[in-house]
């Protein structure tokens, strides 16, 4: 598995966010962190042109799974 941690900021407070390369990574990492007790913010789906799920860490911050695809872009004419 390859990943891309990154710090956000988020609404009150930051975002630990964890890139990977598939849809189900991002299943397979939300089901072992809740198995280990982290609370689910909100459960794996699409946000712009994410997949993503999100955990609470404490009041102000959370983590975030995150797939964003690599489809192709529009090319200019």
């Amino acid at each position: 598995m390859n990943a891309t941690i990154t710090t956000q900021p988020y609404k009150s407070g930051k975002s630990l966010t964890i890139y990977v390369d598939s849809k189900n990574m991002v299943n397979e990492l939300m089901i072992t962190l809740i198995d280990a007790g982290f609370i689910v913010n909100y459960e794996p789906r699409y946000i712009s042109d994410r997949y993503e799920g999100c955990f609470l860490y404490d009041d102000k911050n959370v983590i975030k799974i995150c797939y964003k695809s690599k489809e192709r872009t529009l090319e200019s004419s």
